[in-house]
């Protein structure tokens, strides 16, 4: 009994002063690990030569067998001190240097994992380095060259269709702008909207220009100053106050106040009692015609015979096409046709002055104007 607790105090004392490898004494605890194993090995072979010395056979098997148990002993010892519980252990000494190291003693498997991984990922990396055959690298190279042909073809597309959208929009603006210098807004000073113009836009040339004599008047300060006229928001309607006289005559009057400098006077177009119509002035350039309103307007003198100012059949069917053609042009309305009555109170002319209903009989026929009327 009491050599088997001397035996039991003696295994405690040598496993804990095997524990020793965690501060770092690996050496000294194998070499008492191993000092320990030859003294038991040398007792147990002491009391197998006093029973039995004549068997010295035995005794070369015992010695094998001491040696395999030594490197067997050596063996359980280390998975001893590496199986130990070195949290509890640590807890019972409260070293902490021993309670770190037990920490860390689960984190080695994941290293190990880790470093698997490591090697793993590099052998990865060592294939795909390695040399491919010729076809691989054609079609390679071949998928290279369709993906940036296509990416090129699509930033052509997106380029083109940006540049439309740009050009539309830019001539939808364009015409809403010489919407509203044509007409200043309106009567009322309301705009037309996107659409109306557009409709507008499309069917502009539906009304074609009646057939004109362009006979343009030398450039002079009192009958063609030549100045630019850059927007249009009104037509006035004159008449020449000189019955009798035909669109020639009136035309030649215009060209000779440049010599007679009697006063300043002109107009864009002159229609005959005949119907015929003259262009004394290009449309891009001022008139003399309205003195408050040349800048922003255009003026069609029309003559006459009777002495009321009455226009003839064919002069009042040339004026209703030339104004429907104007107000189509300019993107105006009947309500734009104006005569010199209305800026400034001369009564010009005079016979649709008197008659205000003949007037709007007029206006209304330029609005109901119909290209299939013309023969």
């Amino acid at each position: 009994m009491g050599q088997a607790q001397r035996s039991g105090s003696t295994h405690r004392n040598s496993a804990r002063d095997n524990i020793s490898i965690i501060y770092g004494d690996e050496g000294r605890t194998r070499d008492r690990a191993e000092r320990n194993a030859r003294s038991g090995a040398k007792s147990r072979a002491g009391n197998d030569s006093r029973n039995k010395a004549g068997n010295g056979s035995r005794n070369r098997a015992s010695g094998r067998t001491g040696n395999s148990s030594r490197e067997g002993a050596r063996r359980h010892t280390n998975r001893e001190l590496q199986g130990l519980e070195l949290w509890e252990f640590s807890k019972e000494t409260e070293n902490p240097r021993l309670m770190r190291l037990a920490e860390r003693e689960p984190d080695r498997p994941e290293r190990k994992r880790s470093n698997s991984g490591r090697r793993s990922y590099e052998a990865a990396r060592q294939a795909q380095t390695r040399p491919r055959s010729a076809n691989a690298v054609k079609r390679s190279r071949a998928k290279r060259r369709n993906v940036f042909l296509c990416r090129c073809f699509t930033m052509l597309v997106i380029a083109v269709c940006l540049v439309l959208i740009f050009q539309t929009v830019g001539a939808v603006y364009q015409m809403m702008q010489d919407k509203n210098m044509g007409n200043g807004g309106g009567k009322d000073g309301k705009g037309k909207g996107i659409v109306e113009v557009m409709s507008e836009k499309l069917g502009e040339d539906k009304i074609e220009p009646p057939a004109m004599i362009e006979d343009f008047l030398e450039v002079n300060e009192y009958s063609r100053p030549g100045t630019s006229l850059n927007k249009v928001k009104n037509i006035f309607v004159h008449y020449t106050a000189n019955p009798g006289t035909t669109a020639k005559q009136n035309r030649s009057y215009f060209a000779n106040l440049a010599e007679t400098h009697e006063r300043s006077a002109s107009a864009h177009f002159i229609i005959g009692y005949d119907g015929e119509l003259i262009q004394c002035i290009p449309m891009e350039e001022q008139a003399y015609a309205v003195a408050t309103r040349n800048e922003d307007s255009i003026s069609i003198e029309c003559c006459y015979q009777d002495e009321n100012g009455e226009f003839t059949q064919e002069t009042y069917d040339t004026l209703v096409h030339t104004l429907a053609w104007l107000t189509q042009k300019y993107h105006l309305s009947a309500d734009d046709i104006l005569r010199h009555y209305d800026c400034g109170g001369k009564l010009c002319p005079v016979y649709y002055v008197e008659h205000e209903d003949a007037w709007e009989q007029l206006l209304a026929d330029v609005k109901n104007y119909e290209p299939e009327s013309e023969q």
